[in-house]
């Protein structure tokens, strides 16, 4: 697998983003009849670089902390009341409005700046430095199109996780006053090798790690899956 520092520190980069850039909207107007709305969230690739660079000194290689503190900073945007599922990685999180919260003229961007502006001051906060955030919403069809997102982007981010450690682990080297470039590890073979003279065993890092966590609006409150399933069933997680 080849890839390059876009593809691993920001899922626009990813092929399913690619692949729903249609889908891509504005905001400004009410959603048409059925259709559901999306919004992904999360810091500019220089920030996730610069943030691994300044910690590398005081946290252990892939910085679980910082790791922890995205996927909490996702997931806590259903908080807003706005927000019917989440699923976070850690470097992004992709909401799925609530209907009735976006069904009004220009909701959906209103709802986008407030989930950026929580999703920053909640990582900032976390991680001990400001953080700034961008996003982008899709308007799609019908609750199986955003299903089917889900799962493809479940299964690019898994597919990336090589590349992705290789760069968190290469931008902590740079903190550290160690050489690295992104043409260091265009290979998997590359990125295998960087990892694991690093001590870096893949096979034993947790499942959050390489597919991201969800959560959803619930009877009962907010229901958390830390170890996500896959296909269909990931799909399912998001009710009508």
């Amino acid at each position: 697998m080849t890839g390059s520092s876009a593809m691993a520190t920001n899922g626009n980069g990813l092929p399913t983003w690619n692949k729903f850039a249609a889908f891509q909207v504005f905001g400004d107007y009410a959603p048409m009849q059925g259709f559901r709305v999306m919004v992904q969230v999360g810091p500019a690739p220089a920030a996730i670089d610069g943030l691994l660079e300044s910690r590398a000194a005081s946290h252990q290689v892939l910085d679980p902390e910082l790791a922890h503190a995205t996927l909490r900073a996702g997931l806590g945007l259903l908080r807003t009341g706005m927000v019917s599922f989440a699923y976070a990685t850690v470097e992004e999180v992709i909401v799925i409005l609530d209907p009735q919260a976006a069904a009004s003229q220009g909701a959906p961007i209103e709802i986008q700046n407030r989930l950026v502006s929580d999703y920053s001051a909640s990582l900032s906060l976390l991680v001990g430095q400001p953080v700034v955030a961008g996003a982008r919403i899709y308007e799609v069809p019908d609750v199986e199109v955003a299903r089917r997102a889900l799962v493809a982007l479940a299964e690019d981010v898994e597919e990336a996780t090589p590349l992705r450690s290789a760069m968190w682990l290469g931008a902590q080297l740079r903190g550290r006053g160690q050489p690295f470039h992104p043409s260091m590890v265009e290979t998997l073979e590359e990125q295998s090798h960087l990892l694991q003279s690093n001590g870096i065993d893949m096979d034993a890092l947790p499942a959050w790690w390489w597919r991201g966590m969800a959560a959803a609006q619930a009877t009962s409150g907010i229901e958390i899956y830390d170890d996500l399933p896959g296909g269909d069933e990931l799909g399912n997680l998001v009710v009508e």
